[in-house]
Parts: C-alpha cells; structure tokens; sequence
C-alpha cells in the first residue's frame, strides 16, 4: 500500500477501501485521510511547479490550496504572496477553503499590494459571497480606496 505520487490517492489506483465514507463518521468530506500536499513540501516546489502539478493532474485544487495557503501564512516575500494569490485565479480555486485563505489574507496581511490582489481575486472568483466583506473593507481601509 504504497504508491507513487501518481497513483498514491485512492481514486488513481482503485484502492478497495472507500477513506471518504470513513470520513463521513467526522462529518469532514473535505479532509481526506490520505496523505496531503505537504507530501509536497520536500520537493524544492513553488507557485509555477503547484499550477503544474493541478494542470497535470498530479496534485488536487484542495491540496494546491493548503500550499497556497502556506506560502501566504509563512512567506515574508511579498511577491511569493502576490503570485500565490494569483494562482488561486489562474487555477479557478472556488472553495470554501479558497474563500477562507483569501479573506484571511485580505483581513491579515501588511503589504498594500497583497492585500489588493486578495480584493480582486476574492472579487474575481467569488462576486455574490464577497460583496458585503470587500464593501466593509473599502469603507475602513484606505488601501482598497
């Protein structure tokens, strides 16, 4: 029972036990039980390798998202976290998770910059759900004026 990267989740090589219906127990269908995207982190990866990854199918949006997430957390870069946030455009990340990390870095982050592109992006690819947040935030930030 161990496999490649490419054939390491259930559903590349038809593993026999269903992880997700053992996850119903948790009520957590959005954690699964095999390993993650920090399986990830030995590799020498970055934003362009994490579109690659999704783009080839050799990573899921949610664990491109968990990376993503822990560039924008634990970078100081300031344009690693402003590529990071593009990529959640780029690779149409539409979650909650996505919606998550993006208003935690809009309502978290110091650098002006930053903090606009997680605007537009959370504008971008979540119109309905951010009106309020990005109207609250435009009337009680002067970054977003």
């Amino acid at each position: 029972m161990i496999f490649c990267n490419k054939h390491r989740l259930p559903e590349n090589h038809d593993c026999p036990f269903d992880l997700r219906q053992k996850n119903k127990d948790f009520n957590s269908l959005d954690k699964p039980l095999y390993q993650d995207a920090l399986d990830f982190m030995d590799k020498d990866i970055t934003v362009a390798k994490i579109y690659d990854y999704v783009t080839t199918n050799q990573m899921t949006k949610l664990e491109a998202i968990e990376l993503l997430n822990y560039f924008l957390e634990r970078i100081d870069n300031k344009e690693i976290r402003r590529v990071s946030i593009l990529a959640f455009k780029i690779l149409e990340l539409r979650s909650d998770k996505a919606y998550s990390v993006l208003e935690n870095c809009l309502l978290s982050d110091e650098d002006p910059s930053v903090i606009k592109n997680a605007a537009d992006i959370l504008r971008y690819l979540f119109p309905k759900k951010s009106k309020e947040l990005l109207n609250w935030i435009s009337k009680n930030d002067k970054n977003l004026k």
